[in-house]
């Protein structure tokens, strides 16, 4: 299912890079030799393209020309997938890439110009045989257009209404109220996902690792950005920071369960596009240091702390390895899921305030 993708450009194959960099020790598709030996590769990135964005708008100027990390990862740059007679079209090739590389235990990253394009990484998962857990970093929702508030075929939309249904979770990174209907918060909250604003995630952003340690697909939209940090004309006021974003995207990097990253919109500025390459650059950097963890109520590796509230007594887990902190979903469950929180949870819960991300959970169990 490669056939879709087409080398990338002369320009990045031609041009001497430093040794030590990503663009002298990535694996290249190249129109000389072809597609890259894809076995002990960890990640691969590829990207939409089109007559217009080829040069102008490419993330590999800033990715390639950072230093390799310290890290014992494989990286494949698989080059461009041309846009598709129509957008669904699109949507099949970057679909059957992305399926091509899960089954073979790669990471996919997608670069490309619309978010929209989070749907077609959402069914890369349809013969995965397995659910999914969706976070998306934007300011909006995904569920209007120009014309409506729950447009039917916004990408949101689709991931919720169309078959199949994988969708387990969602969550929503850094939504700024005023851009938002009302009506889209409610919905989130009826069907007990999670929406966190710009305020809450950076006054306190070491909440976004938990949230995203259980999660299979993260899409990032660099319109969440703030518009000064990237040099653009369009985009929001309000925003995360460029550190901020690279945080968010390590966080990511970190999850052991995250096989699939989307980075959406990116800035075709000069600094936008160093700012894109340090998010994949972080990401990468997560994956290194990926540790796997799954608590169980009987693992001693992990120490188990009690708080009783209320009617609930809800237990927490504190990994003995790495200080990471779960939560029991439910006394009945036996620990066959842990839901993943911080410390500062636990703490609340000592003073009488009951986790949101548990409640929520909770509430679901029951409806």
């Amino acid at each position: 299912m490669l056939d879709f993708l087409y080398p990338i450009e002369d320009f990045f194959v031609q041009k001497r890079y430093i040794s030590q960099t990503i663009g002298a020790k990535i694996r290249k598709h190249t129109r000389q030799e072809g597609l890259p030996e894809l076995e002990g590769v960890k990640v691969a990135l590829f990207s939409i393209s089109n007559s217009e964005n080829i040069l102008k708008n490419s993330f590999r100027e800033g990715f390639y020309s950072l230093y390799y990390g310290n890290w014992d990862i494989e990286i494949a740059d698989l080059g461009n997938i041309p846009e598709g007679t129509t957008q669904e079209d699109t949507f099949i090739a970057i679909k059957e890439v992305s399926l091509h590389l899960l089954k073979k235990g790669i990471i996919p990253i997608l670069l490309a110009d619309g978010v929209e394009y989070t749907y077609a990484l959402y069914r890369a998962f349809d013969t995965m045989e397995q659910m999914v857990n969706l976070a998306c970093v934007n300011a909006l929702f995904g569920f209007a257009d120009d014309h409506e508030i729950f447009a039917e075929d916004s990408y949101m939309s689709r991931i919720l209404l169309e078959a199949p249904a994988l969708l387990n979770h969602f969550t929503n990174i850094g939504y700024q109220t005023y851009y938002n209907p009302q009506e889209s918060i409610d919905l989130l909250q009826k069907m007990f996902f999670e929406s966190y604003r710009l305020g809450e995630v950076t006054s306190y952003m070491e909440q976004v690792e938990p949230i995203l340690r259980n999660t299979d697909l993260v899409s990032i939209d660099m319109t969440s950005v703030q518009a000064a940090d990237t040099d653009m004309p369009k985009g929001f006021v309000n925003g995360f920071t460029a550190r901020e974003i690279c945080t968010i995207s390590r966080y990511a990097g970190l999850s052991s369960q995250t096989s699939v990253l989307g980075v959406f919109n990116p800035p075709t500025s000069e600094r936008g596009k160093m700012l894109v390459g340090e998010v994949l650059w972080y990401f990468i950097e997560g994956i290194n240091y990926r540790i796997k963890e799954f608590p169980t109520i009987e693992d001693k590796n992990y120490t188990k702390h009690i708080v009783l509230l209320d009617d609930f007594t809800i237990e927490f887990y504190k990994s003995n390895r790495t200080g990471r902190w779960w939560i029991l979903p439910s006394e009945t469950s036996q620990g066959a899921f842990m839901l993943p929180c911080t410390e500062r949870d636990y703490q609340k819960a000592l003073e009488g305030i009951i986790p949101l991300r548990w409640w929520n959970l909770h509430q679901r169990s029951l409806n």
